[in-house]
């Protein structure tokens, strides 16, 4: 009998166990505190996007290394072997009297070449003169690296807003949560209420079925918040590159903090310094030098090559050592117009950007003016969302004192509690508003405003 009361409490205590971890399965994760400068920095590092972009650029300095070498020559080592077959020597005869005073024949007698032959020779060229192909090159390879200098500032300031905004969007998700729950608590008690006041005769009830009807939507509120905060979590997790599941907790809030700066100097800032215009200037100097690279077609190029030289040529029984040094030049005098048109296209590209540079310039200076008023329209949009949270509050008290004094229905304190959270709710998307809008201007301006 006490065996089996022990099996009992053990299989109810290990019971007990599976059901409290099912109930909660984020208890067995403790929430991670991060604040956002840990999530920009743990992006900064992880982010995939912002690597590729960080290899661009070193793949863009091997380029610039490789157009600079040009202009150093190059030292070659050649060197070659050769087997044939094996010959007989020959022999040669000079008639008599061939030789003035000689009156026989005389035969020299030739010896087999060797059938080894071997050469080998080291070989130093350098270009005197390319027409400007060398330095346009160069020139062409040190843009492409400021480009891509550009493109990874584009990458990491656009990446900076991404997590922002996420990471704003777990504090509105958050307070989502709280305001859902808040909400439950207080459908709950008014249900609670209703349910005593029927019991005790003084209400229909339709109220203690209305004050039902307000807890079960409340629930689906609060469930629908819960959705979002994974959501929003994930969506963090994401840019910083860790586990989707990770439960975050930020450990800031959002604030309204006022933009000093006037929209002429964040222009004329943005204008200056924003990464996507120092790439596109970066593009038009490459096609400038694009241009250049097809002119040098039509031009003359010039080069020197020398070295030293061993073999025995021929298969020659005598081993010879020397040197070489070559002056070449080389014009191309038709090519069908294939240079010209090349001319024509580099200069029409160039054309082309700069009138996307413009297009560029315009629609930077748009974007800085749309932040602005975003950000200003956020900044009303708080305060009357401030303005309607204490009214609805308001309303809410006076609607439970009439309540409570059998002057009123149930239906409206379920009306003003209704009331109360959307505003609370309005609030809080407010102030994400703010804070997004503020983050959307940084990016615009391309760096901090204060």
């Amino acid at each position: 009998m006490r065996s089996t009361t022990r099996w009992q409490l053990g299989a109810i205590a290990v019971t007990v166990v599976v059901l409290a971890t099912l109930a909660s399965p984020a208890a067995a994760q403790a929430p991670r505190p991060v604040t956002l400068v840990e999530a920009l920095t743990l992006a900064a590092q992880k982010n995939h996007g912002l690597r590729v972009a960080a290899v661009e650029v070193k793949i863009a300095r091997a380029q610039l290394a490789q157009a600079e070498a040009a202009k150093s020559g190059q030292v070659t080592l050649s060197a070659s072997y050769t087997r044939v077959n094996e010959r007989a020597g020959s022999s040669m005869v000079i008639p008599p009297g061939t030789i003035p005073g000689i009156t026989y024949p005389i035969v020299i007698t030739l010896p087999a070449p060797d059938p080894n032959i071997y050469s080998a020779a080291i070989t130093y060229q350098i270009p005197l003169h390319t027409g400007g192909r060398i330095e346009s090159q160069i020139g062409l390879a040190q843009a492409n690296l400021r480009g891509a200098e550009a493109a990874l500032e584009r990458t990491k300031q656009q990446l900076i807003l991404d997590v922002k905004q996420a990471y704003f969007q777990v504090l509105l998700a958050q307070a989502g949560v709280e305001v859902a729950a808040r909400a439950v608590t207080a459908a709950d008690e008014n249900l609670r209420v209703a349910r005593a006041r029927v019991a005790a005769g003084v209400s229909p009830r339709f109220d203690e079925v209305q004050a039902e009807v307000s807890l079960a939507n409340a629930r689906q509120g609060q469930i629908r918040a819960r959705n979002s905060l994974a959501l929003a979590q994930h969506g963090l997790n994401g840019l910083m590159v860790l586990p989707l599941d990770t439960v975050l907790q930020p450990r800031e809030t959002m604030t309204v903090v006022p933009i000093r700066g006037d929209s002429a100097a964040l222009v004329r800032r943005a204008l200056d310094g924003r990464p996507e215009l120092i790439e596109h200037r970066a593009r038009i100097d490459m096609a400038l030098a694009a241009i250049e690279i097809a002119r040098a077609g039509s031009r003359p190029m010039v080069a020197l090559s020398g070295g030293p030289s061993y073999g025995n040529p021929g298969g020659s029984s005598v081993t010879t050592t020397g040197w070489t040094v070559t002056i070449s030049a080389t014009l191309s005098l038709f090519d069908g117009g294939l240079t010209a048109q090349r001319v024509r296209e580099a200069e029409a590209r160039v054309e082309q950007l700069r009138e996307a540079e413009a297009q560029l310039r315009q629609g930077i200076e748009m974007e800085v003016r749309r932040a602005l008023l975003n950000l200003s329209s956020a900044a009303e949009e708080m305060a009357a969302a401030d303005k309607a949270v204490e009214l609805a509050q308001e309303g809410l008290r006076i609607a439970n004192v009439r309540f409570a004094a059998g002057v009123s229905t149930n239906l409206e304190v379920v009306t003003a509690q209704a009331s109360l959270s959307q505003a609370e709710g309005n609030r809080i998307q407010a102030l994400f508003n703010v804070n997004l809008a503020r983050a959307q201007l940084e990016r615009a301006v391309g760096g901090a405003v204060e």
